[in-house]
């Protein structure tokens, strides 16, 4: 009885593992032992559950979450057919800023094949991190500057170090703190002024994105949608995304949506949309495989040898 009571749960515990503490790791000297309290395991039984499930690849290091009081910006960017896109594709998911990625399974005269979105710091930052392509986008556009009240962070070695990941062991904060030359109290003060002020969201430990494809399609509108017709795109469960803007020559589509959906239903899943909408047909349509690089961008491992 009780070997089965134990496992029972350690099933448990695995599950709540997977399914992550989100945005929820505590800011306390001995997080495990907070946690445990919670999950019905020892310390012990919790650490090694998340260390064996780290070295199996099934769990990420602790990371942040930055919060809207961070100062940064979202691009979107747009990669002309080349003579070899699976390479530009590898290269643009490898660029700490990159969180999403849209690759065309069947590409169209005229129109991008690859499509991403970035979260960067500011216009330098961006720059530098297009530099490292093989070739330049060829239509950008910016989705969102920084958020109105938003601050730059004030200490960018303890930003680096977060981003790098926390180690799974019984007192991560210490660990961390002995590499940046501080005090743990220190580190877990600084941790907090930043969740009170925005700048950090919390702290998160989950898997990793999944690495498998996802299918979906992206429609192109050379017109602007009325607000009624966004709100109601913006309300139907089956779009992921929308993008609005002024149509220029670099840029000429005044709405995009990207919906995630299966090949053999996503054109009638299109013409559904649309029409509840109150959207004739789009301009153009591609099919996509849509992927996600990290969960978020890393907005401070920037540099060559950082990332």
């Amino acid at each position: 009885m009780l070997h089965t009571s134990h496992v029972s749960c350690c099933a448990s515990l695995r599950q709540t593992l997977l399914q992550g503490w989100q945005q929820s790791f505590p800011l306390h000297s001995s997080p495990f032992r907070q946690m445990a309290a919670s999950s019905g395991a020892t310390p012990r039984e919790l650490l090694a559950l998340c260390q064996d499930l780290h070295r199996r690849g099934a769990l990420q290091p602790v990371l942040p979450t930055w919060g809207e009081g961070l100062s940064r910006e979202r691009w979107r960017l747009a990669f002309s057919p080349g003579r070899d896109d699976a390479a530009l594709a590898s290269a643009v998911a490898a660029l700490p800023g990159c969180f999403h990625l849209e690759r065309a399974t069947a590409p169209q005269p005229g129109l991008p094949a690859l499509w991403a979105e970035l979260d960067v710091l500011d216009a330098t930052a961006l720059a530098a991190q297009l530099a490292r392509l093989p070739e330049p986008p060829c239509a950008s556009l910016a989705l969102h500057a920084a958020t109105p009240g938003a601050a730059a962070c004030d200490d960018i070695d303890t930003a680096i170090a977060l981003e790098r990941g926390l180690p799974l062991c019984s007192r991560p904060y210490a660990d961390c703190a002995r590499r940046l030359g501080c005090s743990e109290s220190r580190l877990l003060a600084r941790l907090q002024t930043w969740r009170r002020s925005g700048l950090l969201a919390g702290l998160s430990l989950k898997p990793p994105p999944s690495r498998v494809p996802q299918p979906g399609l992206l429609a192109l509108w050379h017109e602007a949608a009325t607000p009624q017709s966004l709100q109601r795109l913006h309300d139907h469960p089956g779009v992921e995304r929308i993008h609005t803007a002024r149509g220029t020559p670099d840029w000429p589509w005044r709405l995009s949506l990207v919906l995630h959906a299966a090949p053999q239903l996503a054109l009638d899943q299109l013409r559904e949309t649309a029409a509840h909408a109150g959207l004739r047909a789009p301009d153009a349509s591609l099919r996509l495989q849509i992927e996600q690089p990290r969960d978020q961008a890393l907005l401070f491992l920037t540099r060559t040898g950082n990332a």
